[in-house]
This record gives structure tokens, sequence and C-alpha cells, in this order.
């Protein structure tokens, strides 16, 4: 179980300073909104979509989960009062998995159990259009993130081979 956790929280460290620069863009495009404390703020529906498909692709069971303290006590439970939000949950290890709790004031990455009080689910309530735009990013971003992977993937094995043929120390 601890050896999930630590894949869980490595995926989705590495999601996270993927979308880094992504969200810099969002912010460029939306312009950025008065108060804005973190890059991350605004951003947790398309990057929870995001990382789903992600760990999707790692072999894991996941899906979105939401918040909206409009109508219950739903949301994520911040010291500044219940707030809208997006996470992801993983089936097995039954786990939350947050990369933009930052903006509540909280860590950047948070993998947790199923029973952490401050995860409080309900439905989601975003437009239909916010819904679109959460699958044309991820549908814009994965490509990015294969290559991604790929091009690290084929440094490392270059690298491993210059080490070996003693080309790079």
């Amino acid at each position: 179980m601890v050896e999930d956790s630590a894949r869980l929280e490595r995926i989705a460290g590495e999601v996270r300073a993927f979308l880094e620069p992504h969200w810099a863009e969002w912010r460029r495009k939306a312009g950025s909104p008065e108060g804005q404390r973190t890059l991350s703020e605004g951003t947790c529906g398309r990057s929870s979509r995001f990382l789903v498909e992600v760990l999707r692709e790692a072999g894991l069971n996941a899906r979105m989960a939401f918040g909206c303290p409009i109508g219950c006590d739903c949301g994520f439970c911040a010291p500044q009062g219940t707030r809208g939000h997006a996470w992801v949950v993983v089936r097995d290890p039954a786990r939350i998995v947050d990369i933009t709790a930052d903006q509540f004031g909280d860590a950047p990455v948070i993998v947790t159990g199923m029973d952490d009080p401050r995860y409080h689910e309900g439905h989601d309530r975003a437009d239909p259009e916010w819904i679109e735009n959460r699958e044309r990013v991820m549908q814009r971003l994965m490509p990015l993130w294969r290559a991604r992977g790929l091009n690290a993937d084929k440094a490392r094995a270059s690298d491993d081979a210059m080490r070996q043929t003693g080309e790079r120390t």
C-alpha cells in the first residue's frame, strides 16, 4: 500500500510539473482573476480531468470527484470555508489525489485516504461549456504528455548507451 501511494505521489507530482506551464498559458488567455494567490487557482477541473486520463493510462481506475458548496456542504474544506473544487479518486488503492489544493493554502500535491475530512464529494455543477473545455484540454495535452514520456525514455536510453560506450561520463 505504501508503494502504491508513493507511485500515485510520483505520478501526481509529474503531472503537476507538466501542467504548470500550461496553467500560465491558460491564465494569459483568460486573464488573471483579482487577487489570484497561486498559479493553480481556477484550474482544478481541467487539471483533474487530465490527471484522470494519465492515471488510467498507467493502469489505475481513476475518476473525477467534485464538490460545490451550493445547496450542500460539499467541496474542499479550507481554513476560509468550504470551496468548490475538483479532485481525483483512485479506486485501488482507494485514494484521493489532488494537484491543485495549494489554491486553498494546502500542499501542491495531496495523496490521501478516502476518509480525509477536507474532501466532501457532491456533484459537478459546471456549465456544459466548461465540461466540454475539460475534454478539449485533455485531448490536446495527452499527446504532449505521451511525447514527453517517450522523449524522456529515449534520452535515458541514449545516455545509457553513451555511458556503456564511454562517450559520456
